[in-house]
């Protein structure tokens, strides 16, 4: 933690960047509809850009910029398909930046994170675009840890906690049976008949 906090102090504008794209990485869970989840997410992207770009780390700069770009073109799908088309042209660009800017286990940890968040944005289901999003923050968690970042690891944690708590309150289990309901449930006999039970 010492490390982490000399880090931030010697580099106040890389504290500052760190704390935009905290707040981004911290509040994308929050919202409903993917377009939205998808436009706040960016923010963070832009934020730690900047963040790593002042602290160094350059294949997390890459990792964040790639992403921004990739999210872009997620926003689009719906409305332009031939958007996935620059989507997938970015993987192998993807993995290319890895070999290019390795710096040991934060390149590792980066280049695993932003596999899975672009596995996330290709989805067109919310939840299980929440689920990878969600999948690729202890990646960036060890990779932040790794680098000293402290508003990286808080961003990190917020978002894994935020994104755990409303991935459970959207799921249906969480509205099967609600407080001071009977609980009834509908329930498909062996011979097909369906009933509430």
């Amino acid at each position: 933690m010492e490390r982490m906090l000399a880090v931030m102090a010697d580099n106040p504008a890389a504290a500052c960047a760190g704390l935009v794209a905290m707040a981004c990485l911290a509040a994308w869970p929050l919202f409903r509809t993917r377009s939205m989840m998808l436009s706040v997410y960016i923010g963070n992207n832009l934020g730690f850009v900047l963040h790593y770009a002042l602290l160094h780390h350059w294949t997390a700069v890459a990792m964040n910029g790639l992403i921004g770009v990739q999210t872009v073109a997620a926003l689009g799908f719906v409305r332009y398909p031939r958007l996935r088309l620059v989507y997938f042209a970015l993987v192998p660009i993807m993995i290319g930046i890895v070999f290019l800017t390795w710096q040991g286990s934060p390149s590792l940890l980066s280049g695993v994170a932003t596999a899975l968040s672009t596995l996330g944005r290709m989805q067109g289901s919310d939840t299980i675009l929440r689920i990878l999003l969600l999948a690729s923050t202890p990646f960036w968690a060890g990779h932040d840890l790794a680098v000293g970042s402290l508003p990286g690891l808080i961003a990190d944690l917020l978002s894994m906690t935020i994104g755990a708590a409303m991935l459970l309150r959207r799921s249906p289990a969480a509205h099967s049976v609600a407080p001071g309901r009977s609980g009834n449930v509908k329930v498909a006999s062996s011979n097909g008949i369906t009933g509430n039970f």
